[in-house]
């Protein structure tokens, strides 16, 4: 695809790149993906959406957005907007559904992300496949489920049956999400173009992976040279432990009934968390099953410390796009702030801006208890 989007604002037209990111913390890898971005596309602006105070695989942050989106600033890109909780804490599907909604609001955009597979076309053949679903598919994706397994598990067991050469290229996590950002995509036609940035494996030693500097981080290890100069240590403030035991007594607290309102709790679910002995959120962890996930545990755990409910889920499938700034180049309001402000949804500069009475007050609202749960956490800064 060689359309690159661009949107005419005030007489000029304007190319947007755009990157969907969580910045857990930001590292140098970022910061190669970024420059590449923005270079190989040749924009004008770009654009990142990222989870707030959570991450996709249902972790705390180790610092707040501001703080992060701001390191994305330092990067270069030019405005940060936030990806809202119901749709962070979520399954990869909802995810990417979520964050192509929210840049819908820039109009045509350039989405660049990167993956395993060297060809984007091969991405592409893989999600008009698992967009169209074969009927053998669907009798083997019914079946897995029917054994327990959780939907990402059926859907690669019957792959491994029908295509095992998608099978293969889905066994990678970049892949996937790129996956499911090009069948999000589809919604918005000719409007959504596509940027993949190959993974290529080098012998770069100054860069690894956010997993692996959180283990640095939490276990007192130095990770400085994993990291950009702007990327501080003292800035990484939030303690997992203490998350731990708030969600650890959001748990514990509610009702089997309360409990079946929160997204991402089916099946009676409910039932077992209520009648589990479990005493601490490594404990409450153990409760993974072929069908609950570690990763659907923790986005379990959090979406019961917020309170991100089934009804807040259908509200935001239901509602226009919407989104605040978090972070944005001086340089560049100009250009960013006329894009946001004729979007056809619900722009905020900040959340203090949004009417009490707005149709999306609730998931604003969400957003900010989110922070909060997270500002609970964080430790003060050392000088």
């Amino acid at each position: 695809m060689k359309f690159i989007a661009s949107k005419l604002v005030l007489d000029v037209i304007v190319k947007i790149a755009a990157i969907i990111a969580e910045y857990n913390p930001f590292h140098n890898g970022h910061l190669k993906q970024l420059r590449k971005a923005k270079r190989e596309v040749g924009a004008d602006i770009l654009a990142v959406v990222m989870s707030g105070s959570f991450t996709e695989r249902g972790d705390i942050c180790v610092a707040d957005k501001y703080t992060r989106a701001k390191w994305a600033i330092e990067a270069g890109a030019d405005v940060v907007i936030e990806l809202s909780t119901v749709y962070t804490l979520s399954n990869a599907q909802f995810f990417a559904e979520g964050a192509l909604k929210t840049l819908s609001m820039f109009g045509e955009f350039t989405l660049c992300f990167g993956t395993e597979t060297e060809e984007l076309n091969d991405l592409s053949m893989v999600a008009e496949f698992m967009a169209s679903e074969s009927k053998d598919m669907s009798r083997m994706l019914k079946n897995f489920l029917s054994e327990g397994y959780s939907v990402a598990k059926s859907r690669s067991l019957a792959l491994n049956l029908i295509r095992p050469d998608i099978a293969n290229m889905l066994q990678m996590p970049n892949n996937i999400l790129a996956v499911e950002y090009i069948k999000a995509g589809a919604k918005y036609g000719d409007k959504v173009d596509y940027h993949n940035i190959p993974r290529i494996p080098d012998n770069d030693r100054t860069i690894a992976s956010s997993t692996k500097i959180r283990n640095r981080l939490y276990s007192g290890q130095s990770f400085e040279k994993l990291v950009p100069e702007f990327v501080k240590k003292e800035d990484m403030v939030v303690d997992p432990t203490t998350y731990g035991t708030i969600s650890t007594y959001a748990l514990k607290s509610k009702t089997p009934d309360e409990l079946a309102e929160i997204t991402n709790i089916h099946e009676g679910m409910e039932n077992r968390i209520s009648k589990s002995d479990f005493n601490s959120f490594e404990e409450f962890l153990g409760l993974t099953t072929k069908r609950y996930t570690r990763s659907t545990i923790k986005r379990i755990a959090a979406c019961t410390a917020v309170g991100v409910t089934k009804s807040l889920v259908q509200l935001a499938k239901d509602e226009k796009p919407y989104t605040t700034i978090l972070a944005i180049r001086d340089s560049k309001r100009k250009k960013i702030l006329p894009l946001l402000s004729s979007a056809d949804g619900y722009f905020y500069y900040k959340p203090s801006d949004c009417e009490k009475d707005s149709p999306v007050r609730p998931l604003i609202d969400l957003d900010e208890k989110a922070a909060k749960v997270l500002k609970l956490c964080s430790k003060q800064k050392t000088e």
